[in-house]
């Protein structure tokens, strides 16, 4: 049974130190799984938005550029097929949806049974108009992580440590048991055992001989205590013996022999070379932590480099998608341009003379006849041909091509062929658009430090970049034929660089694709993962020793009671506290000398503690009496207040309370006086200010009224006077100065030229842009009548430095005097009213054309009209008819074609002018106009 119950109590022991390390390393693994498993769907969302976000700038900058082009979104042929494609072309994508401005569904492709991780909408604008909307959802990507394998792997690695951790727990366990046995046993021996019996074998106890044995063996152990007992006292009469007089006497009577008097005590074994038995169990279990903590960064480190991994499949699978849709999209725009162009080819004059005319999307237009022979017809002759003889011949022989191709020197085009018949021979139609071009159309709103692109040629040098300052700064050499997916350091930033080779048009290597991105929020958890999980780690280890620690104390418990007790009845506190530090590292031995320390200066501590009071109730005191006098020079309030916290200290308890009132007093005088120097600082500062701004809005306001008064004296205000016409304006800005301006002129006697135009954006930027126009439209109708060449060439001198992007609204006529013609063009302006001499109103027909300044090469249609004597024009800004009411309701059109229909045909035109501005402000109500109010009205009477 007693061999039994040892195996139980080993077994017992066992599982419990293989329980503690298999909970402390599961939980240390659970966290750094969880942690982890945190940061990968972080990364693969943030992974899903980018893509999603990429795909719809670039699909959505075509369709903003058709729209440019004058093409409606719903005029679009296929636009289904078309984001199919897009759909097919990159397999993350689930839905492509295209609205326009009403919410009606134009175009969708749709991935079914695939669950979206993000999904983008892009507005689509065509100036400062809504044309539509682009969502794009992209579904997470397939981590083809291997968790089973990373699940082994720790549960190989936490199985050993917890059999380690359980088999040393047990062996530590035995032997604790052993010590404890053999001091039990110790305790339990009697005292007259302990001393060296008599030689020679020991008789029976139940005859003569053995009773006189045992009697002497009594007797010399009573003079053996005895003689120990002088030999103390001999001792303690030597230590105050300062001149050596007592030594020969003692030795002369025997009772000091010349060797040290055997003293009869339980001596501990000498310690001084070993360590305590808790610190060598501590040591022990601190090493199987370490173990753990080692094993755990292994595992750490383990699922970072399958995380790396997968990461850089991500990265190379999106940066291809990426790659093959940006292809795709410029190819697909290539070959549509030059499908629009086969019909219009004509090569009666020759070949090089077959472009009808200039094609501004294209770098490179070529022609290639049956002969192989080369004819340019845009762009710059290259030394190498522009497709390789392969795939000439098969697009020859009725076959397609698109992709890239390298030309000359760092030339690398996005090339598209196809064949036309020509003199009923098949031609080869090639058209291409240079790599630098086309690569800012990838992402155009990306910032160069955030996200830039780049390519390399099949030579190594860069053709191509979306940020070449940073490509320049970096100063990389990469080869062109590896797959790289690594990070950089660049001015504190982490930058993610991936790289995919491209191949040509011909199936050869055309280059390397590279893409820069600033991941440093994305790294910021990786790179502090580390941190947690060693602090984690140590965290858990302190735990455990702490728990091992509390085991061990409890199993000491009883023995150190025991030694507690045979140490106050020993009462030898100056032996205990006068054992040298070297041999009292043992346990017994520690709590003995605590023990006899603690009670020498038990009666010292009552001392200093009734001395510490009195000295405390005297300060308390001294520092009350000071706080008095300082609240009394504070406010009312303030000092009722302090006096209230001074009264309280009086019922504080004895041990520190009055010093807590007290520091809770000066702490409560220390917040009022930095409140108050805070307040006083405040205030000078914001007096301070307020000055300064004041100054300033005072010159400011001054400059704005020369400002206003200059702006309104550059525009005429005497009206000609000509019995054939009429004319009356008026401009009534909403701020000191405005964009809106009118103007008119006589070109010749019998021509009169007048305008009418409203400039984006308020205040001082709009007014000297409006000064510009009005100077540089005036000027140009001197010189050029018509007056749609007249608005394309003032168009062409506002977008040319346009770099705040300004731009301006304007309808621009003329008026022949002599019968009435009316040639007008308007550029996104309103149209004016036209009101005959019946009084009957209608809207001039309308012309197409945008705002002057967006864009330079933008054509505009002029048309005809022709007043009959007593006709009207009406012209305006919006600044009427967008007047809002305090509810909230706009002025709108309708109501301002019934104010016109309401007046008077033969009433004078200041008086329909005066009317309309009337009523627009007697509709507002009060409320601040939001926009200059610009009227314009002309009443023709006839040549």
């Amino acid at each position: 049974m007693p061999n039994n119950r040892g195996v139980r109590v080993w077994l017992r022991d066992a599982v419990g130190g293989f329980l503690i390390v298999l909970v402390a390393a599961s939980l240390a693994s659970g966290i750094l799984l969880g942690r982890l498993q945190d940061t990968v769907a972080a990364a693969v969302q943030e992974q899903s938005r980018d893509l999603a976000t990429s795909v719809g700038r670039a699909l959505g900058r075509q369709f903003v550029r058709a729209a440019q082009l004058g093409i409606p979104l719903d005029a679009i042929p296929a636009i289904s097929r078309s984001l199919e494609g897009t759909l097919e072309h990159v397999p993350q994508l689930t839905l492509i949806e295209l609205t326009d401005d009403s919410g009606n569904i134009l175009g969708v492709a749709r991935r079914s049974g695939v669950r979206a991780a993000a999904s983008v909408s892009t507005e689509l604008h065509a100036g400062s108009q809504r044309i539509g909307t682009l969502k794009v959802e992209a579904s997470p990507p397939v981590l083809n992580g291997s968790h089973a394998s990373l699940l082994g792997s720790m549960l190989w690695l936490i199985l050993p440590l917890a059999l380690l951790g359980g088999l040393s727990t047990a062996l530590h366990g035995a032997r604790l048991r052993r010590h404890r046995r053999a001091l039990k046993t110790l305790l339990e021996t009697a005292p007259d055992d302990l001393i060296a019996s008599v030689p020679g074998p020991r008789p029976e106890t139940y005859d003569i001989l053995g009773q006189a044995w045992d009697g002497l063996q009594a007797v010399a152990a009573s003079v053996a205590r005895r003689r120990a007992d002088l030999a103390h006292q001999a001792e303690s009469l030597l230590a105050v013996d300062f001149d050596g007089r007592a030594r020969p006497r003692l030795e002369a009577l025997g009772i000091l022999p010349p060797e040290p008097a055997p003293r009869v005590q339980i001596a501990p074994p000498d310690r001084s070379r070993r360590l305590s038995l808790r610190l060598r169990l501590t040591l022990i279990i601190a090493l199987g932590f370490a173990l753990v903590i080692g094993s755990l960064s292994g595992l750490q480190a383990l699922r970072e480099h399958l995380l790396r991994q997968q990461a850089a499949n991500l990265g190379l699978e999106d940066q291809s998608a990426l790659w093959s849709q940006f292809l795709v999209s410029q190819t697909r725009d290539i070959s549509g341009r030059l499908h629009a162009l086969s019909p219009r080819l004509d090569i009666s004059a020759g070949p090089s003379k077959a472009r009808p005319g200039p094609e501004p999307s294209l770098d490179y237009l070529a022609l290639v006849d049956p002969n192989r022979q080369v004819y340019v017809l845009q762009g710059a002759a290259t030394e190498a041909a522009p497709l390789d003889a392969g795939t000439l011949d098969n697009v020859l022989s009725g076959g397609k091509a698109r992709g890239l191709r390298n030309l000359d020197g760092n030339l690398t085009m996005l090339l598209a062929a196809q064949p036309v018949q020509l003199q009923g021979g098949t031609w080869a139609l090639i058209g291409g658009r240079t790599l630098e071009r086309a690569i800012q159309q990838i992402d155009p709103f990306r910032d160069d430090e955030s996200y830039s692109v780049h390519f390399l040629n099949s030579r190594g040098r860069m053709v191509a970049s979306t940020g070449p300052g940073l490509w320049s700064r970096l100063g990389l050499a990469l080869t062109t034929q590896d797959v790289q997916y690594r990070t950089l350091e660049d001015q504190g930033k982490i930058l993610l660089l991936t790289a995919t080779p491209v191949t040509s048009i011909s199936g050869s290597a055309g280059g390397l694709f590279l893409s820069l991105k600033d991941v440093t929020t994305l790294m910021k958890p990786s790179m502090t993962l580390g941190r947690l999980t060693l602090l984690l780690a140590a965290g858990l280890a302190i735990l455990g020793l702490v728990l091992i620690h509390r085991i061990i104390w409890r199993s000491f418990r009883p023995l150190q009671d025991s030694l507690q007790t045979l140490d106050e009845l020993s009462g030898s506190p100056e032996k205990t506290a006068g054992r040298s530090a070297t041999g009292g590292r043992d346990e017994i031995e520690s709590v003995g000398r605590s023990i006899a320390a603690f009670r020498h200066k038990t009666q010292q501590l009552a001392r200093d503690q009734a001395q510490q009071a009195r000295i405390r109730r005297l300060q308390e005191a001294v520092m009350a009496s000071e706080l008095r006098a300082l609240a009394d020079s504070m406010d009312s309030v303030s000092r009722q207040e302090v006096q209230a916290l001074i009264d309280r200290l009086g019922h504080a308890p004895e041990e520190g309370g009055g010093l807590r009132r007290l520091a809770e007093v000066m702490g409560d005088l220390r917040r009022r006086l930095v409140e108050q120097h805070q307040r006083l600082s405040d205030m000078v500062i914001e007096l301070r200010d307020a000055l300064i701004t004041k100054t300033k809005l005072a010159g400011l306001q001054q400059e704005l009224q020369i400002a206003s008064a200059v702006q309104l004296s550059i525009l005429p205000r005497t009206m000609p006077d000509d019995p054939r016409m009429e004319l009356d304006c008026r401009i009534i800005p909403a701020r000191d100065v405005g964009g809106d301006f009118y103007d008119f002129y006589m070109l010749d006697p019998h021509h009169l030229g007048f305008v009418i135009a409203d400039v984006s954006g308020k205040g001082i930027p709009a007014a000297l842009f409006m000064a510009i126009s009005r100077t540089l439209l005036k000027s140009t109708a001197r010189f050029v009548r018509r007056p749609a060449d007249c608005v394309q060439r003032v168009n062409a001198l506002l977008a040319a430095e346009n770099e705040q992007m300004l731009f301006v609204t304007l309808f621009y006529a003329t008026l022949d005097l002599r019968d009435g013609r009316l040639d007008y063009v308007n550029a996104g302006h309103h149209m004016p009213w036209l009101i005959d001499e019946r009084g009957e109103l209608s809207v001039v027909p309308p012309t197409q054309g945008i705002a002057v300044g967006i864009e330079e090469d933008m054509p505009y249609v002029q048309k005809t009209l022709y007043l009959k004597p007593g006709d009207r024009l009406y012209l305006y800004t919006d600044g009427i008819t967008e007047a809002f009411n305090p509810g909230g309701r706009v002025f709108g059109e309708e109501r301002l074609a019934g104010l016109l229909r309401a007046q008077d045909p033969d009433a004078p035109l200041d008086v329909l002018i005066d009317a309309v501005i009337a009523d627009v402000r007697a509709f507002e109500d009060g409320t601040d106009p939001t926009d200059d109010v610009t009227s314009l009205c002309l009443r023709y009477r006839g040549g």
